[in-house]
């Protein structure tokens, strides 16, 4: 095995990856020699990452496309197959949160979770893994989080999406296990990505900030994630180092899920 250029010759698409935890996945998979087909809504955000990948992959190539959308993420589904003859990987990234205790919440905020979270990886998953199974090789990868198996007041909407994005990479790991298709869910803890810094920013420099940024370090016993931790275990897992894994979430969370919170 060449541990210098691990994806060598393999398609990728990240489902979305302008910045964030898709595209430190996006950079690393490209430095590991695969062509990186990358996603995003935001034309801008899209525009500069791609520029990037493509000094390390020249081959790589970006569609714009709302996750959210049904209608615009099958067509770009069905275009990325037609202008690239299939893919060997799915990284399956988008997440997007709105909170609120159950009984509070609202029809639009559920029906968005469901579609961004959860539908549009069944979505990917169903227009790629045909040519999957003709290739008789494929990897699938959902980037899911620990909210999935235990999580924090208000969050009831968004648990329930990665619950079931880590039940649905258990079935599907049984159902393609004999294509060759290995199916795997990653689900980080707290990494402080653009979004997180996004969130401490939010509040006003001083006592609120520095009190928000106590109370992040001390939700796990190691200090808070970097993307490249996300990023490294989704090479693990999109290699043959990891050739005997599937149908697993993998934690990557600093030991959060073993703490007893105060």
């Amino acid at each position: 095995m060449d541990y210098k250029k691990l994806l060598d010759g393999k398609r990728a698409f990240i489902t979305t990856g302008a910045r964030g935890i898709g595209f430190g996945i996006a950079k690393l998979f490209a430095e590991q020699g695969a062509q990186i087909i990358l996603g995003g809504r935001s034309k801008p955000g899209l525009e500069k990452a791609i520029e990037e990948i493509l000094k390390i992959s020249p081959r790589s190539k970006s569609y714009l496309v709302d996750m959210s959308d049904e209608a615009a993420l099958n067509s770009t589904c069905s275009t990325i197959l037609s202008e690239n003859g299939g893919i060997d990987i799915l990284v399956n990234v988008v997440g997007v949160n709105r909170r609120s205790p159950i009984h509070e919440y609202k029809d639009d905020d559920l029906e968005f979770l469901l579609g961004t979270n959860y539908k549009s990886a069944l979505i990917c998953m169903k227009h790629f893994i045909p040519g999957m199974i003709k290739q008789g090789y494929g990897n699938i990868i959902q980037i899911s989080s620990i909210h999935g198996s235990q999580t924090m007041p208000g969050f009831g909407l968004y648990a329930g999406t990665k619950g079931a994005l880590n039940a649905v990479t258990r079935a599907a790991a049984l159902d393609y296990a004999e294509n060759g298709i290995r199916v795997n869910t990653i689900s980080p803890g707290l990494i402080m990505s653009d979004m997180m810094l996004d969130e401490v920013n939010s509040f006003p420099e001083g006592k609120q900030r520095d009190d928000f940024l106590k109370l992040l370090e001390g939700m796990q016993p190691l200090a808070p994630g970097k993307v490249a931790d996300i990023a490294n275990t989704a090479l693990f897992l999109a290699s043959e180092m990891s050739a005997y894994i599937t149908g697993q979430t993998i934690l990557v969370d600093g030991g959060a899920t073993i703490k007893a919170h105060p």
